[in-house]
């Protein structure tokens, strides 16, 4: 997200996993697929974790923050703990949920 925001600051962040994601074979990198993450994680799901977006708040036209969830695909199984992210930087984790992992999740 730092990236994307630093390459398209008329877009701000984003609020798209595909809009991080890879762009088509042949075709150079836009705003609406800046290649800086692979297309599993683009696709929502990787390593056992299914991978959504939070609130996301824009300002004249500019995203100006965001929230990530990964949540593991099948608790217990895949992983053990939910992570969460916003436009702070930190990535934090919750034992049981990632609706509260902002809020009260253990900094990484």
């Amino acid at each position: 997200e730092i990236t994307y925001n630093s390459t398209y600051p008329n877009v701000g962040f984003t609020c798209s996993l595909s809009a991080l994601a890879p762009p088509s074979s042949g075709t150079s990198a836009t705003s609406a697929a800046a290649g800086l993450i692979d297309s599993n994680l683009g696709a929502g799901s990787k390593s056992g974790y299914a991978f959504t977006h939070g609130t996301c708040n824009a300002a004249g036209g500019i995203t100006v923050d965001y929230q990530w969830m990964a949540d593991p695909q099948q608790p217990g199984t895949t992983g053990q703990r939910y992570f969460c992210t916003d436009v702070s930087g930190v990535i934090k984790y919750h034992t049981s949920s990632s609706s509260t992992c902002l809020t009260a999740g253990t900094p990484i």
